[in-house]
C-alpha cells in the first residue's frame, strides 16, 4: 500500500536538564487510505508501528513491538521513509531499522555507539547524514547513512562549546535541526541557554561553527523546529522563568531574509516580538506542512499551544482557544495528513490533518483532528494506552 504521508514530527525534552529531544520531517500526499505511526516506549525499550486510517485518524497495531536500546528517547525517519533510527540515551547508542512494505520494521543486526546520553536526532533533506545531540558529552555525533548502516564521519563528534568559552558543567545539547537546504545545523543547548550554529560540509558531513557561532535564547532551550518553507527557526524555552518560544529568521537560500540574498550564510535574525508566550515547560514544536499553523507541546501544563504564524515574518499569533489538553507529561508530537472522500464514488477528496502526541507520564498517545481552515485541534476518541512511558512519535 502507498504510504507517502505529509508530516512533520518533533520529539523534545522534558523540563529537567536531563531529558529527551529530537526532530524529523518528511512530506508527501497520500490517497491510499492508510499511513504508519511509529512510537517508542522507554520503560519497555521498544518501538512499535501503528496503522493510521487516513479518513478517521484511528490507530491499529501493525505487527509486534521491536526492541531498542536502553531508554529510547528520540526517533527519526529517513527522508525516503525506508529507514528508522532511534536514540537510546540509557545505552549511548543508535538503533537502526529497515521499513518494510506495509510499514513494519526489521532491526539491524547491531546498534551503533554514539556519545554520552544521545537525546536528539535529525537527518538532512538529502538523507546523507544523521546528526545526534549527545547531552552529557556536550557534542554532536555525525554519521553517514547507507540504508540502515551508520558510519561516523571524520572529525566527529563536534563540540557545542564555542571557541574561547568555558562551560565546566557542559552545554547539554538537547535538540538538533537541519535547515531546509541541508546546509546548516542548529543545536539547542539546554544548560548554556543558547543555540549553536554550524555549516554542514555537503560531501563529508563535517560541521564548522558559523561566524556567529551561537545565539542567546531563553532558559533551558529544549526543542527546535524549522518551518516547512525553511524561513524560520523556533526554539522552545522550557525553563520556569521563560516558558516561551524564541523565533529567528534563517539566512538561507530558500528565503530572502539575508543582508545579501545571493550569499546565504545560515545566520539568524530575531523575529519581531520574539520571544512569544507558551504554556508551562514547552518542549516540542511542530508545523502543519501545508498550512501556516504551529503547535507547541507544553509538558508542564499538559497541553498543546496553538498558533498561526506569518510565513513572511515568522510572528506567532495564538489561535482561539489558544490551548487544548493532552495526557500527562506530553513530550512529542507528529502531524500527518489524510484525505476524506466527499462523494460516494470516492473520486473527490478533502484534506484533513491529524496530530498525535506521546504522553510520557500517562503512557498514552492522544489523537487530534486538525482543521486546515482554522488550525484548531479537536480530540478524537480516547487516548491509546501504550504501556511503558511513550517517549517519541513520528510517521508517514
Amino acid at each position: 500500500m502507498g504510504m507517502k504521508f505529509r508530516f512533520l514530527a518533533y520529539v523534545l525534552l522534558p523540563i529537567s536538564l536531563f531529558c529527551l529531544a529530537a526532530c524529523s520531517s518528511n512530506s508527501g500526499t497520500n490517497t491510499s487510505g492508510t499511513g504508519v505511526l511509529y512510537v517508542t516506549a522507554q520503560a519497555n525499550t521498544t518501538v512499535s508501528a501503528y496503522i493510521v486510517t487516513q479518513s478517521t485518524g484511528a490507530l491499529s497495531t501493525n505487527g509486534q513491538s521491536i526492541g531498542t536500546g536502553s531508554d529510547p528517547s528520540a526517533i527519526v525517519l529517513s527522508p525516503a521513509a525506508d529507514a528508522l533510527f532511534v536514540a537510546n540515551r540509557g545505552s549511548n547508542s543508535i538503533s537502526s531499522y529497515t521499513i518494510n512494505s506495509g510499514g513494519s520494521l526489521t532491526a539491524a543486526s547491531a546498534t551503533t555507539p554514539t556519545g554520552k546520553r544521545p537525546v536528539g536526532l535529525a537527518i538532512d533533506p538529502g538523507g546523507k547524514f544523521l546528526f545526534v545531540a549527545n547531552q552529557l558529552s556536550s557534542d554532536i555525533s555525525v554519521f553517514s547513512i547507507n540504508g540502515t548502516a551508520l558510519t561516523q564521519v571524520p572529525g566527529s563528534p563536534f563540540t557545542t562549546i564555542p571557541a574561547g568559552y568555558s562551560y565546566p558543567n557542559g552545554t547539554l545539547p538537547a535538540a538538533v535541526a537541519v535547515s531546509r537546504t541541508g546546509k546548516f545545523l542548529y543545536v539547542a543547548n539546554q544548560l548554556a541557554n543558547f543555540v549553536s550554529a554550524f555549516s554542514i560540509n555537503s560531501t563529508t558531513g563535517a560541521l564548522t561553527a558559523l561566524g556567529v557561532p551561537f545565539y542567546n535564547v531563553g532558559i533551558a532551550p529544549s526543542g527546535l523546529g524549522v518551518t516547512p518553507n525553511g524561513g524560520f527557526l523556533y526554539v522552545t524555552n522550557a525553563g520556569a522563568d521563560s516558558n516561551n518560544i524564541s523565533a529567528f529568521a534563517i539566512c538561507d537560500a530558500l528565503v530572502t531574509s539575508c543582508v545579501n540574498p545571493n550569499s546565504p550564510d545560515g545566520t539568524l535574525t530575531t523575529v519581531a516580538g520574539s520571544p512569544f508566550p507558551a504554556g508551562l515547560g514547552p518542549v516540542a514544536i511542530a508545523f502543519d506542512p501545508g498550512f501556516n499553523f504551529a503547535y507547541v507541546v507544553d509538558r508542564g501544563s499538559n497541553q498543546i499551544s496553538q498558533y498561526a504564524y506569518g510565513p513572511g515574518d515568522g510572528v506567532l499569533t495564538p489561535l482561539s482557544p489558544g490551548t487544548i489538553s493532552t495526557g500527562s507529561a506530553p513530550v512529542s508530537i507528529a502531524i500527518l495528513s489524510g484525505v476524506v472522500p466527499t462523494d460516494v464514488g470516492n473520486s473527490l477528496f478533502n484534506t484533513i490533518d491529524y496530530a498525535y502526541v506521546a504522553n510520557l507520564g500517562a503512557g498514552t498517545i492522544s489523537t487530534f483532528s486538525l482543521s486546515t481552515t482554522s488550525g484548531l485541534l479537536n480530540v478524537i476518541g480516547q487516548p491509546l494506552v501504550i504501556f511503558g512511558q511513550t517517549s517519541a512519535v513520528t510517521g508517514r
